[in-house]
């Protein structure tokens, strides 16, 4: 019995470890707008504040709209903690940062229980430092809290699975499944779901699903959710029952754009495409490693001998892990909608499945196997190579640092690669969960060296609110300018005026223009010269120009001859864009 108690104390140590790191690391920088910033947390910046301001607690408004996306819970998570850190973008930001370090220790729960403490302690390292995992852990969107009520749902399914106090905890399954429903809608349930039941189908399970409840489970579903619905129903009637049922769900869930079954299948596997792609760049540099670790998940499942016991535990497992990341991939794939972030709701069982690859002590020999070894450390090597030059590049020609950090970063490579190179497998990836972590840290230089486009937008925005001629309307005049990205400087809404075709923006620049007396527009230099021409307002004239990265760059031997000879400025001039702040003054 002793020994039970102090291995549940090392690993409540080990969970409140973990939890911590985590809130180091994904609060850096939380109350700037860095290179993690997503378009859409000004809504629910924004409708939260207006919530705090109008006592309107219920029904969530965006500049006065009324504003029907996602359900509320998120919406009053954000609340609450402006009540304690104040109405700040911190604070906004905050409540995801809490849920992605529960994410982690859930994490770690369900890693230990399925394999081993060393198998756990990696895949947090690992999913810390996913880059859409560490984005959306620091987003003010409901995408964290909605992935942590999923892995947490999981948890306790995989604990009714090992029948371990099966009656509570297929009540907190539901409980779980309800609040992510909450969060951001039929996700919440559908996943978890769909991993019971799958699970349960193919081990020959039935006992799983008669032990979930799931007529009890309805009555929590229905008890968590109904109520704030009803409210909605009954405050905006069949308009929000038609956004609900129409917008929300019936044109996410399927594409109806075309009856036609060939379009759909190339819908769909379009949609297959995109979504491996998110997983090679957005999962990036440990989604290459997805190429070994499903492999030999699925022989390790097969070839292992004995049907009792741990083996068949770990059998289970591996089938566990390769069922919630399918189910996941196959569900969004299906959905007419290709969005990037869906796919941050396999980060946990790709993370697991991820430290198991290199966890894996290989019995056998071969050509094979010798692959999987210099992959495992070699690779890591090269990516650990890869983002030493990418931070150097950044600090010498962007910051104009001095060329010796140059040889200070190549020095701090070599001693991880020859970290990477020791016998113990879990050293290489170890290393390279320090060092992204050493860089996610940094994110702030993003902004100093304008690799971001915020620390200018503010100072546009900070000329602009300086005005001494009083409110002023804003608008931002180039297609590849998002007003999302402006309007986190304002408590007026920022106007979009402009699209890709040349000719429409002219035209919605010539009315902003001319329906207001004093106008800022904020476009790239390029594009004020194409409006000039096609506005033809002499009103207009630019009161302060900055350089943000370029969206759209264009390569040549001229960039590789500048890097070669460290001129900064060649460097900056093919990476960086003119970006001007127009005024409208009728005395220009």
């Amino acid at each position: 019995m002793p020994l039970i108690d102090i291995d549940m104390k090392k690993d409540l140590l080990i969970c409140i470890a973990v939890f911590f790191v985590g809130i180091f690391v994904f609060s850096q920088g939380l109350g700037q707008h860095g290179l993690e910033y997503r378009d859409d947390e000004i809504f629910y910046y924004q409708s939260t504040k207006e919530m705090v301001n109008d006592g309107n607690y219920m029904s969530p408004t965006y500049f006065g709209q009324n504003r029907f996306q996602k359900p509320i819970l998120f919406y009053w998570l954000i609340v609450l903690s402006y009540k304690v850190l104040g109405v700040n973008w911190f604070a906004a930001r905050f409540v995801s940062v809490i849920f992605a370090c529960l994410s982690l220790v859930v994490t770690w729960l369900i890693a230990k229980r399925l394999f081993d403490g060393k198998t756990a302690t990696l895949s947090s390292g690992i999913l810390m430092t996913v880059p859409m995992f560490l984005r959306h852990a620091k987003n003010a969107v409901p995408d964290m809290a909605l992935n942590f009520f999923i892995v947490l749902a999981v948890y306790y399914a995989i604990l009714v699975i090992e029948e371990e106090d099966y009656g509570k905890n297929s009540i907190l399954f539901f409980v779980s499944c309800g609040l992510g429903f909450m969060i951001k809608g039929f996700a919440a349930l559908i996943i978890p779901f769909m991993v019971v039941f799958i699970y349960a189908f193919l081990n020959k399970k039935q006992k799983i699903l008669s032990r979930m409840s799931f007529g009890r489970g309805a009555l929590i579903l229905l008890l968590v959710t109904l109520p704030w619905f009803i409210f909605m129903i009954v405050k905006h009637g069949s308009t929000y029952i038609d956004y609900m049922l129409i917008d929300e769900t019936k044109n996410r869930l399927l594409d109806n754009r075309s009856r036609n079954s060939t379009k759909h299948l190339v819908g769909l596997l379009s949609r297959v495409g995109f979504y491996f792609q998110v997983l090679m760049s957005y999962f990036a540099p440990w989604g290459i490693f997805l190429f070994g670790a499903i492999p030999l998940a699925i022989s390790k499942h097969f070839n292992l001998g004995s049907s009792q016991g741990d083996v068949l535990k770990e059998k289970r497992s591996f089938v566990l892990m390769l069922i919630w990341f399918f189910s996941v991939f196959s569900f969004f794939s299906i959905m007419s909608f290709r969005i990037n972030h869906y796919m941050l709701v396999l980060s946990t069982p790709f993370a697991i499945l991820i430290s198991k690859f290199f966890l894996w002590e290989i019995d056998v020999k071969g050509v094979w196997v010798r692959s999987v070894y210099f992959v495992r450390r070699y690779l890591i090597i090269l990516f650990i190579a890869i983002g030493t030059f990418a931070f150097s590049f950044l600090v010498v020609f962007l910051l104009g640092k001095n060329n010796l950090w140059i040889a200070i970063y190549v020095l701090m490579f070599v001693l991880m690669a020859k970290a990477c190179l020791k016998r113990n497998a879990v050293f290489a990836p170890a290393v390279l969960s320090l060092f992204l972590m050493f860089v996610f840290a940094q994110s702030s230089l993003m902004g100093e060296a304008n690799v971001t486009p915020h620390s200018a937008f503010q100072r546009f925005a900070n000329t602009i609110k300086e005005d001494p001629n009083g409110p002023v309307a804003v608008a931002v005049g180039s297609n590849d300018i998002h007003e999302k990205e402006f309007q986190v400087y304002f408590d007026e809404k920022v106007i979009k005026a402009a699209n890709d075709s040349e000719s429409e923006t002219g035209a919605m620049l010539f009315k902003f223009f001319n329906d207001n007396d004093k106008a800022y527009c904020l476009l790239t230099e390029e594009d004020f010269k194409k409006a000039l021409n096609s506005v033809g307002l002499e009103s207009l004239r630019i009161v302060q120009n900055e350089y943000i990265f370029r969206r759209r760059m264009y390569i040549d031997k001229g960039f590789f001859i500048g890097l070669l000879q460290f001129d900064d400025n060649k460097v900056r001039d093919y990476l960086m864009e003119k970006v001007v702040l127009v005024r409208k003054d009728k005395n220009a």
